[in-house]
Formats: structure tokens, sequence, C-alpha cells
């Protein structure tokens, strides 16, 4: 059922509901147009008099005309549901429904089955002439003219009566449109002067940013994992005071920024390679702080690539300072945030409506969430210490969802609020919104108090490895912090991204594909659509970053495709990795791919 809810939603049903019964109406007025001897129904029925009225030809059509019609009818349906199909596989893989590739799918679509129908619907004719022809498409007009005016009628009473009979029967009642089924009950018993905080009382099931079903169960830790702390609905007008006493720190939020967004940074003049040496050399100066110039590149590209990103590897090599000190460095803000081994949904990050207290129990990490949607042009990193100390696809798995939508969608709902309760500024319905200047940033460690990460996390993310202590260097000059926005940042990142040969070319796939694909046929590993568009993010921002294309691809084949190798010790491993070791030589020449065959050859000393 799950899978299903992800591709159907209850719009996607009554579409396909209304469409059907239209391709069912236009197949009965066909049939009752169809002026044939061998008409099922009497040339004079109430349809046939329409057709009359309307000055239409009667056509001769036969059971040749009437599966013409038939054929149309069922490719409208088929059709309608290859759209949908068309427009739910594109949102969910971060495609812009309404762009121009996918209104020519749209069109190629319904040219398709237009073409099918009509065609399937020529060719069975015994006599295929221009009168035959002509006489199919007349007939095939003249049923769906009056089919649509029959459909629009009948729509047009159902409708009435329906809004009459709901109308008359809730006449004392307040309007709310598409209101919870059980509002009326609950209106019944809630008094006329009952303070708002005091309706959210009555848990409620509501849907979740992505699509399931969340209950209302309120305490730490107690509530789902999907949607904990849904509140009740309650119908008293909200006052300033009401809001305050629910959501207390958003509100001062709120208060802080006078309920306006703040104005956008006046950010320095800098270039992707600049801002990496620069912030090499800051770290190294002011902080102390040692990286190799490639990890700097792999974390800032990635940003561009993802807006999570996985820091593991050994404890004291710097995988929380990194992220602290770049938010410092742009002039940014830093959340932290450590991880309890006790964590196991994202009540956790996000908190959840307390019951007794009929306030939300509100994180620091949703309070800086909802901030960042007032400072938009602030770059936020929200660090998550230990990431892998509970199970990330536990508690963090709304967000792993949310971010693979298109950036307007990046939405997560807190609670359902009660009717007419006015909520924080940027809290709109109950939902907040994930801004496109929020980066998340996970650090792990590698010891037996850990969880294993899954493989759907390290497939959203961008992972990188910290295996080395650096040695300290000297910096000439001055190296202090910068300011940089994140409208900057984002177009820096987008600059990169025109250069031509930054790109990762059809010719740069085919030698990549030649290594993965022998990778797959071996040891049956692949990756996806998502890690391909990943690449062809990180290889060209990678470059600007003063990187190289070949040191980027090595980095993806590291840490997306040989890190799933690890504890797995069958026969043929070994001799299938000394075969990829030899075709990265041939490939790119050797020593060219220095972490895959760092990887391959630790792996080798394993078996």
């Amino acid at each position: 059922m799950k899978s299903n809810r992800q591709y159907f939603t209850r719009r996607n049903l009554i579409l396909f509901a209304l469409v059907a019964l239209f391709s069912v109406m236009l197949v009965f007025v066909a049939l009752c147009l169809d002026g044939s001897d061998s008409a099922i129904l009497s040339k004079k029925n109430p349809v046939a008099l329409i057709g009359a009225a309307l000055k239409f030809k009667q056509i001769t059509s036969g059971i040749y005309g009437l599966v013409c019609v038939a054929l149309v009818a069922i490719y409208l349906v088929l059709g309608t549901v290859a759209i949908v199909f068309e427009k739910r596989i594109a949102y969910l893989n971060g495609v812009k429904t309404s762009s121009l590739k996918m209104w020519l799918i749209y069109i190629a679509t319904v040219v398709v089955c237009l073409a099918l129908s009509l065609g399937l619907g020529l060719l069975i004719q015994p006599q295929i002439t221009q009168e035959n022809i002509l006489n199919h498409l007349i007939f095939l007009g003249e049923s769906l003219s009056v089919a649509l005016i029959l459909y629009a009628a009948i729509g047009l009473l159902i409708t009435a009566v329906v809004m009459l009979v709901v109308n008359f029967k809730k006449v004392n009642k307040p309007f709310e449109f598409f209101s919870d089924p059980s509002l009326d009950d609950i209106l019944d018993e809630v008094e006329e002067e009952k303070p708002v905080s005091e309706n959210f009382d009555e848990p409620q099931e509501t849907a979740a940013a992505d699509g399931t079903v969340a209950s209302g169960a309120g305490g730490a830790g107690g509530a789902s994992g999907a949607g904990g702390g849904v509140g009740g609905v309650g119908y008293a007008v909200t006052e300033p005071e009401e809001r305050e006493k629910v959501f207390p720190a958003l509100c001062g939020v709120d208060a802080r920024y006078e309920g306006f967004e703040a104005d956008n940074l006046h950010s320095d003049t800098v270039n992707l390679q600049q801002l990496c040496e620069g912030f090499r050399n800051y770290l190294a100066k002011a902080e102390h702080l040692y990286f190799d110039i490639d990890t700097i590149r792999l974390f800032i590209s990635g940003l561009n690539a993802s807006h999570f990103i996985l820091l593991e590897g050994l404890s004291g090599t710097g995988k929380s300072s990194l992220p602290r000190y770049f938010a410092k460095y742009v002039s940014g803000k830093a959340t932290f945030v450590p991880v309890q081994a006790t964590w196991r949904d994202r009540t956790n990050l996000i908190g959840y409506f307390n019951d007794f207290s009929k306030t939300y129990n509100e994180t620091d990490f949703l309070t800086a969430l909802y901030e960042a949607n007032f400072d938009v042009d602030r770059i936020n990193v929200f660090v998550l210490d230990e990431l892998n100390i509970s199970r990330v696809e536990y508690y963090f798995a709304d967000f792993l969802s949310v971010l693979e939508y298109p950036a307007s969608e990046w939405k997560l709902r807190l609670m359902q609020l009660p009717v007419n309760f006015l909520p924080p500024v940027k809290l709109d319905e109950g939902i907040v919104q994930i801004p496109e200047n929020a980066y998340f940033v996970g650090t792990a460690n590698k010891d037996d108090s850990t969880f294993t990460i899954a493989d759907k996390v390290y497939d959203r993310a961008i992972s990188i490895g910290f295996d080395n202590r650096n040695a300290a260097f000297e910096v000439e000059g001055e190296a202090g912090p910068i300011v940089l926005g994140a409208s900057a940042l984002h177009h820096l990142f987008a600059e990169a991204l025109q250069v031509d040969e930054y790109r990762f070319t059809a010719e740069d796939a085919e030698k990549f594909t030649a290594v993965t694909g022998y990778i797959y046929d071996t040891f049956d590993i692949a990756f996806g659509n998502r890690v391909l568009n990943q690449i062809e993010t990180l290889v060209p921002t990678y470059i600007a970053c003063g990187g190289t294309k070949e040191e980027a691809l090595d980095f993806i084949l590291a840490s997306k495709v040989l890190v799933k190798l690890e504890g797995r010790f069958e026969d043929y491993i070994k001799e299938g990795l000394k075969k990829v070791l030899a075709m990265l030589s041939s490939q790119y020449g050797a020593g060219t791919f220095k972490r895959s065959e760092k990887a391959i050859n630790n792996l080798l000393k394993k078996l």
C-alpha cells in the first residue's frame, strides 16, 4: 500500500474516475447516435434528438464506427493514467512537472494515444476509403460533442444537489471547506469561550510531507516517526497570547524579525577556487586546523550536489570542526546537534506537541530551521554530530525523503493546527519549510558503539572520508573570514555548471561506465539516476574549485560504489578487484584514481 500511495493520490483517483465516467458516457452516446439499421437503440432516443437539435448529420456508423469510438474512450483513460504516472515520476525524481521537457512528454503521450486509437479504429475497417474515414471522424466528433454537453449538464446537476443537501444539513454549522470528518462532533463539544490552547486535546491522523500517515502521540519518543505530535481541531479565534503559549520559541523568532525577512548579505567577490583556498588558509591560521585541499574542495562542491553531507572516519580528524568553521568563515550560522542513542524518530529533531502542557516542545534544531526562513541569505549549517550513534535512516527519514523533491516542496508538517488557530508567520498550516540556505552535515565514527549506515543514506549523501591527520603548514598573509550569502554561493555553483569544459560529457560517461559496468556485472553493485545526477553536478563544481575531473570521478567511484564491497568475502571478489585495478589503469592511467586504488588495496588485504 505504501508504494501505491507514492504514485496515486486521492486527486489522481478522482481524476481517473471522472475520465472513466466520461469514457463510458462517450460510448453510450455513440450507441445513441448510431443511425444504422442494426442500431441497438431507437433512432429517436433523447440523445439522438439532442444531436438532431444541434443539426448533426446522422451517420450510419455500424459496429466498426462504434469500435472506433470505444478505442478512443479506452485510450483516453490510458493516456490520463500515463500522464499522471509521468508527472509523479518526474516529481519523485526532482524534475519540474511544468518544465518544457515534461510538457513535450505530455504532448507526445497525447499524440501517441490519439494516433493509436484512430489508427487502430481505421485499420479494422473492411474498406478504407476516404468516405469511410470521413464518416467515422464526423461520427467521433458528434459523439464527443454530445458527450461533453451531457457530462457538463449532469455534473452541474449533481454538484448543485450535493451542495444543497450538504449545506441544508449543516446550515447552523460554520463553513469549513474540505473539513475534517470529525469536525462537527468536535464543534458541538467546544464551548465558545474555551481557550485555543485547550483545543489541542484530540490527536488525529494527518498526512505527513512524504505521504505517510502520522498519529498524534505526545511525549518524547512516543510519537510516530512519520509525524508525531499532531494536534486536534479547535474552533475559537486565536489570540496572540494563545499562539505564543503553543509556540513560544517560534513566536520569539517572529518578534525578533518583526515578521519580515532579513535583507540579503553584501557578499565579498570570490570564485570557488578562491573560496576553497581561503577557507583552508583560514582554518590553518585562525583555528590551527589543517586539511588537505582535496577535502575542502569535496566539501564545498558536495554542497552543490546534495544538501546532506556525511563526514566519517577517525575520531579527532576535524569532522565536526569543518562544517562549524565553514559557517563561521562565510559569516553563516552553525547549529550543533549531538545525536543521542535513544533517538528513534523525527520528534527528537523537530519536536512534538505535549498533550499535558498544551504546548509544542520546540527543539533548538527546529527553532534554527524556522529562523533560516527569515534570514534567507545566510548559510545555515546543521551539524548532526555522531549521527550513527542511532539509526539515521529512522530519525532523519523525513529529511532524506523531502530533500529528494524540488526545493519548493521541501516541507515538513509539524502538526495539524486547530481551525482558526493563527500560527507563527512561517508555519503556514502547521508546515515548516526547509529553505535552500539550509545544509545538513552528519559526522560519523566507525567503532563498535555505532550503527552501520544504510545504503539509502550513502546514496543520498555526499560521503567524505577522514582517515588521516594532516601535517601543519604555514600560511602567509591575511586569512580572515569573509561574507558569502547563500544567493552568492548558489550563483557560483550555477556558473560552474555552465562551463562546457567542466561538464561530465558523453565520452567521460563511456569511460566511467566501462568500469562501473564491469563492477555491476561482477559484483552486482550499481547506482541509480540519483548518483548520476550527483556526478553531473559534482564534477563541474569540483573542477571550478580547482580540482580535476578524474579526482571527482575517483571520489564518486570510491564513495558510492566500492564502499558497498565492505564485508564481502566471496571467492570471486579478489580476482574481480584485481580486474578493476587493471581497468582503471588502462582507462585513466596508473595512479590517477588514488582513492579507488587505495580502497581496492585495503579490500584485497582483508581477503
